[in-house]
């Protein structure tokens, strides 16, 4: 009998994600999408700071709605 390793097999990684809720849209165009929403406002945090004239915004496309609109 062969064994698998719990480790291995209850890992829970971005592959086995079926749905990524949270958008990171840049001027209204999608930049990226992400699972957890902390990631997602990490990164419209980082592309705010390179470009600074954009509307940055995180949005929740299971609800529709604004998470957050990244100022600065």
């Amino acid at each position: 009998m062969r064994g698998i390793s719990i480790d291995a097999h209850d890992a829970l990684t971005p592959t086995k994600l079926v749905e990524c809720p949270f958008e990171v849209r840049v001027d209204e165009v999608l930049h990226d999408r992400f699972y957890d929403v902390r990631d997602a406002v990490a990164v419209a945090k980082q592309v705010k700071a390179t470009k600074r004239a954009a509307d940055v915004v995180v949005i929740d496309t299971r609800t529709k709605k604004l998470v957050i609109k990244v100022d600065g």
